[in-house]
Order: C-alpha cells, then sequence, then structure tokens
C-alpha cells in the first residue's frame, strides 16, 4: 500500500476538493453553464500537477518522453479529426462546446486527453515488474474501463454526443486498439512514467464522472 508524504496527501485533498465543486457546478442549473467552459482548464491543471509530482522529471529522461507524448498528441488528436469527420473508426459522433477550441470539428484538447489517459495508466502500474502484459494490456484495459464511464458523462458535459445516443460498439474497439499502440510503443521507446499521485487523481476523475452522470 502507498504511504504519501504530507505534501502529496494536500495536493490529493486539494485535487479532490477542486473536482468536488465541478460535481456540484455540474449539478446545480444555475452554474452549470459555467463549469462547462472550465473543463479545459481543468483538464490542464491536472497535467500541470501530474509533471509536478513526476518523479522522473529530469533532464535526462525527459528528451525522450516528451518525443513520445506528442506523438501521443498528435495522432490522438489526427485520429479523432478522422473519426468525427467521417464515422469511420469510431461511429457517427459530434462535440460540443465542453472541450473548448475546435479545428475542422474537433477540439485541440482531445489530443491533450489522449496524453493525460496513456500517463496516467502508464503511471499506474510503473511499481509491477517491467513485460507486455504489466506495461501494455493492464494500462490498455484501464483505458478502455475509463472511456466506458467518461462516455456516459460526456453528453451532460457537452464534450462530445453520438447518432440517436447510442454508444457504438466501434468506439470501444477503436479506444482499445488506440490504447494498445500507444502502450505498445511507449513499451518499445522504454518511456517510464512515475507519479504517486496518479492512482487518486484517477480514481477522482472517474468518480467525477460517475457523480456527473447520475446528478444531471
Amino acid at each position: 500500500m502507498v504511504k504519501y508524504n504530507p505534501s502529496e496527501i494536500k495536493m490529493i485533498r486539494t485535487i479532490a476538493m477542486i473536482f468536488t465543486v465541478g460535481i456540484i457546478g455540474f449539478s446545480i442549473p444555475l452554474t452549470q453553464n459555467i463549469f462547462l467552459h472550465l473543463t479545459p482548464l481543468i483538464l490542464s491543471l491536472s497535467l500541470i500537477l501530474l509533471y509536478n509530482y513526476d518523479i522522473y522529471n529530469t533532464s535526462k529522461s525527459q528528451k525522450k518522453r516528451i518525443i513520445f507524448y506528442s506523438i501521443v498528441f498528435a495522432v490522438g488528436f489526427l485520429v479523432e479529426m478522422w473519426g468525427v469527420n467521417t464515422g469511420d473508426l469510431f461511429g457517427s459522433y459530434h462535440y460540443g462546446s465542453g472541450l473548448g477550441f475546435k479545428i475542422e470539428g474537433t477540439p485541440l484538447l482531445i489530443g491533450l486527453n489522449w496524453v493525460i489517459m496513456v500517463y496516467l495508466t502508464s503511471a499506474i502500474f510503473s511499481s509491477l515488474r517491467r513485460n507486455p502484459l504489466n506495461n501494455v494490456v493492464f494500462p490498455s484495459l484501464l483505458m478502455v474501463g475509463y472511456d466506458i464511464i467518461l462516455e456516459q458523462a460526456a453528453p451532460k458535459m457537452d464534450m462530445w454526443s453520438w447518432q440517436d445516443q447510442v454508444i457504438p460498439l466501434q468506439n470501444f474497439v477503436m479506444w482499445g486498439i488506440l490504447a494498445v499502440i500507444f502502450h505498445a510503443l511507449r513499451y518499445v521507446m522504454k518511456v517510464t512514467d512515475k507519479n504517486r499521485i496518479a492512482l487518486p487523481l484517477f480514481a477522482i476523475m472517474l468518480l467525477f464522472f460517475i457523480f456527473v452522470f447520475l446528478l444531471n
């Protein structure tokens, strides 16, 4: 069991408080629209917090990781652009205004979402022995599980919505394929992510989406 130091405990509590305020804000009709436009800020803040608590945040290891996560951002964004404009990959869906600025109907922030998810799921399993099961399969399955929950809350947060409000199976299949590709590339490139607040943040984010779905 992980023992957190006082600084980490304080940060985890702060993150939990921020997301709790978000749940309340999304649940009140009067403030819901305001909190819809805060989603990009929260995602960006989450990445900054993760970076500050990254154990391998050193100049020696950063170059390879910057290259890898730049690939994740670019590929994630371009695949989403292809998917939303054709319906070929994930199914028929469209983005709302919840994720901010869009290019060709695709929020630029969706690339950042892929980065955060790959990073979090990578860091969560970083303490296990390095092998394809722990570094590719388990993180990829966790990403699919995350998407299953996220999909329930996304329309309520005006992130995206599906044609006829039906989430196609191919969406989860495609998420799984991309997750495996990203984590396999990370494994081959020997990019290591270790972050002690990754698991608490991941759990808090999941609870946030669950409550947004249940309370709206």
